[in-house]
């Protein structure tokens, strides 16, 4: 066995371990009674119960058990695994701040921060995959470094030099997100939605004023 197998085996008993806890919770959301067997968080602090079932409410709880899902049999069937990691840690980061500084039960934490440390591990042993998008400068797949044609230079830089046909193009799915937070997601979700697309509102106005043409 070379050097390489030594130093991947580990990894991939990582990435199986993590997989194997993420594919199970995650059915065990949508398929209670077929897997009785497996153990979720059982919330009991006051903030945390009304918490998880605003969360529960509104559907993003599914959409978050939805992405470990699909996460933890990409990382089983070792697929596009990078990409599960990255998409996989901000839910198991909500997870562990419910653990910890919400509810927190000892025994709760643990067991979420050493799922967020196991997440965090593989990146850091992926890091080369991401090696594109850490890159200062980088731009998204058909996007290019000229003023209006990624998406920094039309909402997070308002001095870009961005055209106005660029900001105009660029305003449409703008436009479409602020209808869907303000029509279709329910409860405070929506005022949340809604907040945070201010600044990039502001951003593509401010271009779009200063543009010469």
């Amino acid at each position: 066995m070379t050097r390489v197998d030594d130093m991947l085996r580990p990894l991939s008993l990582l990435q199986i371990a993590l997989g194997l806890i993420m594919v199970p919770t995650a059915l065990a959301y949508f398929l209670p009674d077929l897997l009785p067997w497996v153990r979720t968080a059982q919330w009991e602090g006051e903030m945390t119960v009304r918490l998880m079932s605003q969360l529960d409410a509104s559907g993003l709880l599914a959409v978050a058990k939805f992405i470990q899902l699909v996460g933890g049999l990409a990382l089983l069937l070792n697929r596009a695994v990078p990409f599960a990691l990255a998409a996989m840690v901000s839910v198991n980061v909500c997870g562990a701040f419910v653990a910890v500084l919400i509810e927190g039960a000892p025994a709760l934490g643990v067991m979420a921060l050493g799922v967020l440390a196991l997440n965090a591990i593989l990146m850091f042993a992926y890091l080369p995959a991401y090696r594109g998008v850490l890159a200062a400068g980088a731009v998204a797949d058909g996007e290019s470094a000229a003023p209006g044609e990624n998406f920094d230079s039309l909402f997070c830089n308002p001095l870009a030099g961005a055209s106005r046909k660029a900001c105009a193009i660029a305003a449409l799915p703008l436009l479409a997100a602020l209808w869907f937070f303000w029509k279709v997601v329910p409860f405070t979700n929506s005022t949340t939605g809604l907040v945070v697309l201010v600044v990039p509102a502001l951003v593509l106005a401010v271009n779009f004023v200063r543009a010469k043409s």
